[in-house]
């Protein structure tokens, strides 16, 4: 018998899917918004559908993909590309740059969430924009409300994340059995919290959505006093007992502030290790 042939395992192992349709690629590319200036990381690069576009556009693309066999496939595609550089690495174990960047991807679907952690888990790192392809539930929950995931909403404390339209599965190959979305992230210029604070922050949204569906008046037992509450309430425009988690971005940056001035620091929430 002949040995057996290698197979690519990166759609199999971490559900990608590569796209072929030329109209969502460059819907996706004009997204970016690209400038001769940025620096681009291309995650899951797959078969290269979007990185020589994304090259056109951009000073420089650093592309990374986990399976050889598509990274050496990927790598006799860009020959002669000058400012693309593949990487063949597992991106959750990567660096980041530390210049100024953005990220243009069709990502593995399995690795979303911890994808984003690695992205937005630190408000202080250079990242400046990003335009992904996800699926559609995902999306959802990220850009939804009302918002009752602690670090979903200390993500959008520090960027603009926005939902756009949505792809049918017949614009990849293999299809997913859902349909995906293009998530365009934004850092916001002026953020009503500094990024120094973010772990701070975390804490004060894990305590209070800790029960979602609790109201303002319990949900922050033990942080504000009872005339805290009331004023915060009445500051706010919200009832007293509004759920907590129908709280938007600019209540919640109202409340963190409070606290970091009236509140004596001995009731701040804990930072746990998990931030």
């Amino acid at each position: 018998m002949g040995k057996k042939r290698k197979t690519s395992v990166c759609h199999r192992e971490f559900g990608q899917h590569f796209m072929h349709n030329r109209r969502t690629i460059q819907e996706i590319i004009q997204l970016a918004d690209l400038r001769r200036k940025d620096h681009v990381v291309e995650i899951g690069a797959g078969t290269g559908a979007l990185t020589i576009p994304l090259a056109e556009k951009a000073g420089d693309v650093l592309t990374v993909e986990k399976d050889p066999l598509l990274a050496e496939k990927l790598s006799r595609k860009i020959q002669g590309q000058s400012n693309i550089r593949l990487i063949q690495t597992d991106f959750l174990q990567m660096n980041l740059p530390r210049k100024p960047f953005c990220v243009v991807a069709n990502i593995p679907y399995s690795i979303t969430t911890p994808i984003l952690h690695k992205l937005l888990d630190r408000p202080a790192m250079p990242l400046q924009r990003a335009v992904l392809v996800i699926e559609k539930g995902a999306a959802i929950r990220f850009t939804g409300t009302p918002i009752r995931d602690p670090r979903t909403l200390t993500w959008r404390m520090w960027f603009d994340i926005k939902r756009e339209r949505t792809i049918p599965p017949d614009h990849f190959s293999p299809p997913p059995r859902v349909d995906s979305s293009i998530l365009l992230i934004r850092k916001k210029k002026h953020p009503g919290i500094a990024p120094s604070h973010r772990t701070r922050f975390l804490a004060l949204a894990r305590t209070g959505l800790r029960h979602p569906h609790a109201p303002l008046s319990q949900a922050f037992t033990g942080v504000f006093t009872p005339p805290q509450i009331t004023r915060l309430s009445r500051n706010l425009g919200i009832d007293r007992d509004t759920p907590v988690q129908s709280l938007n971005e600019r209540h919640w940056e109202f409340l963190f502030q409070t606290m970091l001035h009236y509140v004596p620091p001995f009731r701040w929430p804990k930072k746990t290790n998990r931030s």
